[in-house]
């Protein structure tokens, strides 16, 4: 099917330019943090600039979706959003300082919330039977772009100073500007919905507990690998001699681990555990993942760990993005997931803001058990938010008639 899919020139140009937005939004992610402490940064400002792009994405995401709908015009989003990496990175390798890198990683989170964009105009371009494979195709360019930009970054930052590796979120985001210029902006077919009809779909789900319940959990499964395998775990490897290919090493394990879980998460996981229990068991081996980092000085042992964090992490935040959308009128899964998304962005700020904060004024081994104990939480209070998404309907008002996602996949 892919292969099919493939064959269409159109299809071929999106995915390069989805690569060069992954590419951009992530490929300074493993080395930026400890950079800042080398440069005399203190980690509670370290914190809050990691924290920059789950900010702006938590501030812009769910308003642009709506936008969006209104407008219905995904292209001339998708063109604007790169202009901030190009303006904004150049600025922090001129002047490398707080304020620039933080308006540098603010700026790759305004680029970063416009990617549900991507995927309501890549399948566009499909027939509707062929839509599911087109958003597994499209899913494939993140995995890709991240390690891609790990892999680039990591080289020119072994080989050139540090800050020249700014240049790869500028220039990948130029190229995906200018091959931007050559996609379609292909229209549905209805008209599009007034800007009071957004809002009214939009105060509905704001409405709807339901999905803050699993919105929230979700924020500290994300919280996670943003306070740890961004922030801590390359501030700790390098005080264990790590260097740029170490950096890079273990980003791209627990990016390979997560692609890896979330492959056998409909497959295996969902079969043989059913949801709840999937969940519960990734949030624990993120608890094992978590806590066994400052007990250990060996960087082998450490990758190792990386590995379960990374396979962890993928099998607990499938389970809520497939909750998310559970009991959904279909015209409005898109407000709901923008929603979702909004949500748990906040665990892409709050984490690396608590690791510095820890950081700076009590110690490393302090930021992993902290998040190891608000991970435990999670896993406590996720067969309570399965139970009750699985008795309400989609706004949250009345018991749901059949829940068959809620359900393990042997029962179905």
């Amino acid at each position: 099917m892919f292969r099919a899919l493939f064959q269409r020139p159109e299809a071929r140009l999106f995915f390069v330019i989805s690569v060069l937005f992954f590419i951009c939004i992530h490929s300074i992610d493993a080395f930026l943090a400890p950079m800042m402490i080398e440069q005399g940064i203190q980690p509670q400002v370290m914190g809050l600039i990691m924290g920059a792009s789950g900010l702006a994405t938590l501030l812009v995401r769910f308003p642009l979706g709506i936008i969006s709908d209104v407008v219905k015009s995904r292209k001339i989003f998708i063109q604007i959003s790169p202009l901030l990496p190009i303006i904004s990175w150049p600025l922090a390798w001129l002047e490398p300082n707080a304020l620039t890198l933080y308006l540098a990683k603010a700026a790759d989170g305004v680029t970063a919330a416009t990617w549900v964009l991507y995927n309501v105009l890549f399948i566009r371009y499909f027939p509707r039977d062929e839509a599911p494979a087109a958003v597994a195709l499209l899913a494939l360019a993140g995995p890709i772009g991240v390690f891609v930009g790990n892999c680039v970054g990591g080289i020119l930052i072994h080989y050139f100073a540090n800050n020249i590796a700014f240049f790869v979120s500028c220039i990948s985001a130029l190229l995906a500007l200018i091959l931007t210029t050559r996609i379609q902006d292909v229209h549905d077919a209805v008209q599009a919905p007034s800007l009071k009809a957004c809002l009214t779909g939009a105060r509905r789900q704001l409405a709807d507990r339901s999905i803050w319940f699993i919105g929230l959990l979700a924020t500290v499964v994300i919280l996670v690998p943003f306070a740890t395998r961004d922030t801590l775990t390359p501030i700790y490897a390098e005080h264990l001699g790590a260097k740029a290919g170490i950096l890079t090493l273990l980003s791209n394990l627990h990016l390979i681990f997560y692609a890896l879980a979330i492959a056998l998460c409909s497959t295996v996981f969902y079969k043989r555990l059913g949801l709840a229990k999937t969940a519960i068991l990734g949030i624990l081996l993120q608890v094992i993942s978590t806590l066994g980092m400052p007990f250990t000085h060996n960087l082998y042992l450490i990758c190792l760990l990386q590995s379960l964090a990374g396979f962890s992490f993928g099998m607990a935040f499938a389970v809520f993005m497939s909750l998310s959308i559970v009991n959904t009128v279909p015209h409005e899964q898109s407000t709901r997931m923008g929603l979702f998304q909004t949500i748990y962005s906040c665990g892409m700020f709050i984490g690396p803001v608590i690791i510095g904060v820890m950081l700076q004024h009590i110690n490393l081994s302090s930021g992993y058990f902290l998040i190891a104990a608000l991970s435990l939480l999670s896993a406590l209070a996720t067969p309570l938010a399965i139970r009750w998404v699985g008795q309400r309907r989609a706004y949250g008002q009345t018991p749901a008639r059949s829940a068959p996602a809620l359900a393990p996949a042997r029962n179905r």
